[in-house]
């Protein structure tokens, strides 16, 4: 570390201390004289961002944003979508690959008790109850392939119910922590919507688990599903609701989707809707966070479930019956 950026992370550091105590005028002073000891620091110029969003000064927020994009066009911080929430960037139809690996790379330490203990997250439980009705019908060896699977909370869940599970996940630390817990056959690192090759092609069901809430336009994502599934194969999904068609970014920088939308990717991509029920996935600041649960099904074959999917008037198979 030269001795400019040593003098401006001691200054970094002083700021963010301050914003802790909510001092943000003082925070963006001394986040300025940061930058000042090294103008090129990418962080520097994120955090005084961040202070003057906090501030509600979106002017030079979005000012800051942009100066740190020019540093890191990659954008591992994430300013893009920061800017899309002031209104000063056009919607993606996803959030930066490298953003969302470098979050979970730096989340791994402390994710399971960050989700389990302070959110009381309890997504896999939900899928899991959601496709339990069409497991009987399955036939031959079940293998599971976890999208997004992070530590491993599916596999806590899943593996013991089936023959195989594998994860794919964009973040090489939260695939180091799934597979210490010895429950995936194959764990790789890799990009939900292109997967490598060291996955099967010939899974009977997919777990998408709060993952596709990274993606705006699902389409991609669910056609590389498809591709990896046998005839009639199912896919259980966690989604958040959106009023704006077809998605949008809410304030903890996911994405929505639209009913509407997904309906018709699901359609688009070879896809029926079984079940499309509600349930809370997760608290924040207190606050149950609703997401539909769903389960569709490759429609180019539908030979492992045999018969209808919903038999009419089952009162635990109806459309948009929350789960509990």
């Amino acid at each position: 570390m030269s001795k400019d950026r040593l003098s401006a992370s001691r200054r970094l550091d002083l700021a963010l201390a301050l914003v802790s105590e909510a001092d943000y005028v003082a925070a963006a002073d001394v986040a300025r004289a940061a930058i000042e000891y090294d103008p090129d620091w990418d962080e520097a110029h994120f955090t005084l961002g961040d202070i003057y969003e906090r501030a509600n000064d979106p002017e030079k927020a979005i000012e800051a944003f942009r100066q740190y994009l020019i540093l890191d066009p990659i954008d591992r911080m994430g300013a893009e979508v920061r800017l899309t929430l002031l209104g000063a960037a056009a919607m993606r139809d996803r959030l930066p690959p490298d953003y969302v690996r470098a979050l979970f790379d730096d989340y791994a330490p402390r994710f399971e008790s960050s989700l389990r203990d302070r959110l009381a997250y309890r997504g896999p439980e939900l899928l899991l109850e959601a496709v339990r009705p069409y497991l009987g019908a399955m036939s031959g060896p079940v293998d599971v392939l976890d999208l997004g699977c992070g530590t491993g909370l599916v596999g806590d869940v899943f593996a013991g119910n089936f023959d195989a599970i594998d994860g794919i996940d964009l973040s090489p630390r939260m695939i180091n922590r799934a597979r210490a817990k010895g429950l995936y056959r194959t764990l790789v690192a890799g990009d939900i919507t292109d997967m490598p090759d060291d996955l099967g092609t010939e899974y009977s069901l997919i777990v998408a688990a709060d993952v596709l809430n990274y993606l705006g336009d699902l389409a991609p994502a669910l056609r590389a599903a498809h591709a990896r599934m046998k005839p009639g194969g199912l896919l259980v999904l966690s989604l958040e609701h959106g009023d704006a068609f077809p998605f949008d970014i809410g304030p903890g920088q996911r994405f929505r989707h639209h009913k509407r939308a997904v309906d018709e990717w699901m359609a688009e991509c070879g896809f029926n809707v079984v079940s499309d029920a509600r349930g809370v996935l997760r608290q924040e600041k207190g606050t149950p966070v609703e997401a539909r649960i769903m389960v569709v099904c490759a429609t180019n074959d539908l030979t492992l479930l045999g018969g209808d999917l919903i038999t009419p008037n089952d009162p635990d198979l109806v459309p948009g019956k929350t789960v509990h």
